[in-house]
């Protein structure tokens, strides 16, 4: 049924001029036209002409070109769907029947059926052939500031993989999985004079704890959606990106998921090695050290974080707190289900905890975000 109702879906939009289903594809390679809007826009770094299905149906071979190549493609209900990437030459012989062993890269993601720019997912498209499987980046960079930002990897002439004006958040980037340096090219542009561009400077390094350290971006199955928050240029140049440690411990008979604001505290917390899935879940009676961002300009040095403990079967809120957090300082949350103020107990509420929380959803509006990558 899923099949089916795709397929009238993109036949829908072959009447409209968009994508098309190649019922007999010639053997020969002939690049297919980019949609002219559309929700998906491919750059195509891996100098081989490749074929694009979705659902097993062939929608675009596109050509062996970096140049930006636009694909509409339909997703009425804005669910996670598969997009698969093969070599022309592993499909020449049988287009309309890939080899699924052969497929050259495979990205799992959950495309908005819109087509307007805000919306648009970009896929990056690496030579490389040791992973398969692609990430998804959700990247945001709060307003504040009038810098424009250059997102790049590995080095400072690497794939830039997406460029942010202030404000913009949630942009989806598709990467192949791995392990990258970030590398973030701040600038100006006057709006009234297109040639108008000033370099203002990189940020290629974090301070934590007093070290610095290079942005790692570790993708893999483990690590497949991952929120990265691109610091703003003055506050982190300046000072490095300050933390402080923030100790939780549940003194409740169950396990208990903490957030901090909106987000779970695993996508808030900096962590310098291993992978941050579940961080956010303790244990009964278990304990974890949080290290945490404190977001902010210059000589910023504390930051105040609603924190959250809910019930892992209905959501309910167990408990809530307000706590400061303090750069190369210590603080601790103790949940016991016992209201912070009045020492009586909180009978769980269903509320998100949103209340109080910034655009970050930590609770702070600081205008100056810094860089979180979801355990980077």
């Amino acid at each position: 049924m899923k099949r089916v109702l795709f397929y009238f879906s993109v036949l829908a939009l072959v009447f409209m001029g968009s994508c098309e289903i190649i019922e007999n594809p010639p053997k020969q390679f002939v690049p297919d036209e980019a949609d002219l809007a559309g929700n998906l826009l491919i750059i195509n770094n891996s100098t081989e002409q490749l074929v694009l299905y979705v659902d097993e149906y062939m929608v675009k071979k596109i050509p062996a070109s970096a140049s930006d190549y636009l694909v509409n493609i339909p997703n009425p209900n804005e669910g996670t769907i598969e997009l698969d990437l093969y070599l022309w030459n592993d499909v020449a012989a049988d287009p309309n029947n890939p080899d699924p062993s052969k497929v050259f890269k495979k990205w799992l993601v959950p495309l908005s059926n819109s087509s307007d720019i805000e919306e648009r997912a970009t896929w990056h498209i690496s030579g490389a052939t040791q992973y398969t499987n692609v990430a998804t980046l959700n990247l945001s960079y709060y307003g504040g500031t009038d810098e424009f930002v250059d997102v790049y990897l590995n080095s400072r002439t690497g794939a830039k993989i997406m460029s942010l004006m202030p404000g913009q958040q949630d942009k989806m980037v598709g990467v192949d999985y791995g392990n990258y340096t970030l590398h973030y090219l701040y600038w100006f542009s006057d709006q009234n004079d297109n040639e108008a561009f000033e370099e203002l400077g990189w940020i290629e390094e974090q301070v934590v704890e007093g070290e610095e350290y290079p942005i790692w971006l570790i993708l893999n199955e483990d690590r497949k959606d991952v929120t990265l928050i691109v610091p703003h240029m003055g506050a982190a140049q300046s000072t490095g990106m300050k933390y402080g440690s923030l100790t939780v411990t549940n003194m409740t008979p169950e396990p208990v998921q903490i957030f901090a604001g909106d987000k779970l505290i695993e996508d808030v917390c900096f962590l310098e090695s291993g992978l941050p899935e579940n961080l956010s879940t303790l244990d009964r009676y278990g304990s974890y050290t949080f290290i945490m961002p404190i977001l902010g300009g210059e000589g910023v040095t504390e930051m105040d974080y609603i924190l959250q403990a809910k019930h892992l079967t209905n959501g309910s809120t167990i408990e809530t707190s307000s706590v400061k957090v303090i750069a190369e300082d210590e603080v601790e949350w103790i949940v016991d289900g016992l209201d912070d103020i009045t020492g009586e107990e909180d009978e769980g509420t269903d509320d998100t905890g949103d209340e109080g929380t910034g655009d970050d959803g930590t609770g702070d509006t600081g205008d100056d975000a810094g860089d979180t990558t979801g355990g980077e």
